[in-house]
């Protein structure tokens, strides 16, 4: 099932796509941090991912609404709900947000001037918030990369470049459209690093980094991907690694071998 959104003024400039599955208890509160700052010149697709909760029921709130899109899809995992959302996604731009998550209060309003820019990505930083302790910053400077080329140089001679997430990014749909780039379903790990490494090959403007933060990454549990017990998780992260070389080393031109090298056997 599917709704579709009224686009006030003609061209969505921005998709924000949100894949779902089994998060009624907080799906409210990351949706309505969109929808507070969401212009009418943008839309917020929702992929159902086969919630077998009352995740659906709390969605079906949301159908009549502008600029929202609600759709309804069977068990895929992540990937295949993102995928769903790049399908039917009418902006410029696409971004994404996990369902446990919020966009960062006024984010909108100042993300969307850097698009003025027209660059082929955009990076910002986000705002951890755990269970127990301090907020912490993940963050990236503001500065501009002409090419891919001295983003992979940058990269690899500092790292700190925040290029795992799908999450704190602004993506130029036609760069996605034009190699039907999608996002590789059925991994358990790392589906979202290999579709940011395909992406930034295929980056032929500029590549911005920006101090604002997008996203505040909501810990809601003790256990999460990134603590979990993943099967064959060396064989997996050694997959990770690879595709990460593969793009980087290969992208710059103006590094060394020898900090080549040095970045291969730091990483790993």
């Amino acid at each position: 099932m599917r709704k579709k959104a009224i686009i006030t003024g003609g061209e969505s400039i921005l998709s924000v796509i949100v894949p779902t599955y089994n998060c009624e208890v907080y799906i409210n509160e990351g949706i309505d941090s969109i929808l507070n700052q969401l212009p009418d010149n943008c839309e917020l697709i929702i992929v159902d991912d086969g919630s077998t909760d009352g995740t659906s029921k709390v969605l079906r709130e949301y159908e009549s609404r502008d600029n929202v899109v609600v759709i309804y899809s069977e068990h895929k995992g992540a990937a295949g709900a993102r995928n769903t959302g790049i399908d039917n996604a009418n902006g410029r731009y696409i971004t994404f947000m996990d369902c446990d998550d919020m966009l960062q209060d006024g984010f909108l309003e100042k993300g969307l001037k850097f698009m003025e820019s027209g660059a082929d990505l955009y990076i910002f930083s986000i705002e951890r918030i755990p269970l127990e302790g301090e907020n912490e910053v993940w963050g990236v400077d503001d500065r501009e990369y002409p090419s891919n080329a001295e983003f992979a140089d940058a990269f690899i001679i500092k790292g700190r470049l925040m290029v795992y997430s799908n999450c704190n990014k602004l993506y130029k749909k036609c760069i996605i459209d034009k190699e039907a780039l999608r996002f590789k379903e059925g991994v358990v790990f790392g589906e979202d690093r290999l579709f940011n490494f395909d992406y930034i090959k295929l980056c032929e403007g500029s590549i911005v980094t920006s101090s604002l933060i997008q996203l505040k990454y909501m810990q809601r549990s003790e256990e999460s991907m990134s603590t979990r017990y993943l099967p064959d998780y060396f064989k997996t992260i050694l997959e990770l690694h690879e595709a990460k070389a593969d793009c980087f080393i290969n992208l710059s031109k103006n590094t060394t071998e020898e900090q080549k090298q040095e970045y291969k056997r730091k990483d790993i």
